[in-house]
């Protein structure tokens, strides 16, 4: 039971007069929105404006739980603002986002409050269907717990490290597409839709550079962040020498990089693209940039420009949301596309790991197996007569 006040009678809870001025006293130290520091002591309004305005600031204030040092909103966004910095600009967009889900779900919850069972019953209620989004959401608010613990100091256990997942196991995508239907894509990355009022279809601004990224990709073997964020530094001299790719995926762990071979197939696409670099203009100027595939302003390929280039070409095909899923295939299924047609030329998997940038040829070897089926070439007769 709250005791009996002894000064400020008459005030809602918590709220004081001090130096001509209201003050909210919080229980627990809070964020001062006017100024975004930590304070016991929140300045509401002057005396002198009436107890009405200081109505209206306590309103505004107990109404925004992102204020307060303990809820889940103010948690993420203390997380977003200390931890995000280290990675990239996608990443942080990516984490940015569930974060604020995470926040919105959470809004009724302050980070104490948080159990294994209610992070469970978050990912069943969004994502029973999305297996894989459930894993990258539960990885992420492992790191944030340990953030609550570590520099919050608001518990002394992770609810995430009991969480359950067998639910949400993700299986390797087994599409493979087929070198026509790769082609038929980077064919229609070329070309526009059909314009109703002319009933033809125009090259695209966009099309040859775009077509450089698809071959690139399929010849480095390289997911779509490496190849639309290559830059001219990282290549050595031309055919017979190398190019210096440093996977983002491994960047933070294993740190491995690979050296790959300019073979003339390579050289030529990079020619191409240097070729439409020098037509393209920023304000009337040659385009300075050190980005090998870059936009028509000299920056790289976001992850969503290049991957709606790619939905907006197989749209253009007639492939949609209710195609087959062999139809709809993916960017990203490239750089298998490429490994598996070494793999099917008997290149040693020693060749192929290195190539891929893998820290063991059993990761290799997973990865190849699933497409390629193995071959066996037994001819064994009949013992017995066919008529």
């Amino acid at each position: 039971m709250n005791r009996s006040r002894k000064t400020g009678k008459g005030l809602p809870r918590r709220v004081y007069q001090k130096h001509g001025a209201y003050f909210f006293v919080p229980a627990e130290p809070m964020l001062d929105p006017k100024d975004g520091k930590i304070k016991r002591w929140i300045p509401l309004a002057k005396i002198a404006e009436g107890e009405a305005a200081m109505l209206l600031a306590l309103g505004n204030l107990l109404q925004d739980d992102a204020l307060n040092v303990e809820s889940m909103r103010y948690v993420c966004a203390e997380f977003k603002k200390h931890k995000l910095n280290r990675y990239t600009d996608e990443t942080k967009a990516t984490y940015g986002r569930y974060l604020d889900t995470i926040g919105e779900a959470f809004a009724d919850f302050s980070a104490r409050q948080v159990t294994t069972k209610s992070w469970a019953q978050f990912l069943r209620q969004n994502f029973s269907a999305h297996p894989n989004t459930a894993q990258k959401y539960t990885a992420l608010a492992r790191k944030l717990f340990k953030f609550v613990i570590s520099e919050l100091g608001l518990r002394e256990d992770n609810p995430i490290d009991q969480i359950e997942l067998e639910d949400y196991e993700t299986t390797r995508r087994l599409i493979l597409p087929t070198h026509e239907q790769v082609q038929a894509i980077r064919q229609a990355g070329m070309i526009s839709k059909v314009r109703s009022d002319t009933g033809k279809a125009l090259p695209t601004a966009s099309g040859p550079m775009f077509a450089c990224l698809v071959d690139a990709a399929y010849l480095l073997w390289a997911r779509a962040i490496d190849v639309r964020t290559l830059k001219e530094s990282q290549i050595d001299g031309e055919i017979g020498g190398y190019i210096r790719l440093k996977p983002s995926k491994t960047l933070k762990t294993s740190g491995k990089s690979v050296d790959i071979l300019i073979t003339p197939a390579i050289w030529d696409v990079i020619q191409r693209a240097r070729a439409i670099k020098k037509e393209y203009k920023v304000h009337g100027k040659p385009l300075i940039t050190g980005f090998v595939f870059p936009t028509r302003k000299g920056t790289e390929y976001s992850k969503n420009g290049l991957f709606s280039m790619w939905d907006r070409a197989r749209d253009r095909l007639g492939i949609g949301k209710d195609s087959p899923p062999e139809e709809r295939i993916q960017f990203r299924d490239l750089r298998a596309l490429g490994a598996t047609d070494a793999a099917r030329t008997k290149l040693p998997i020693e060749q192929i790991q290195t190539r891929l940038a893998h820290t063991s040829p059993q990761t290799s070897e997973i990865y190849i197996k699933e497409v390629i089926a193995q071959v066996s070439e037994i001819d064994l007769p009949l013992p017995w007569p066919t008529k």
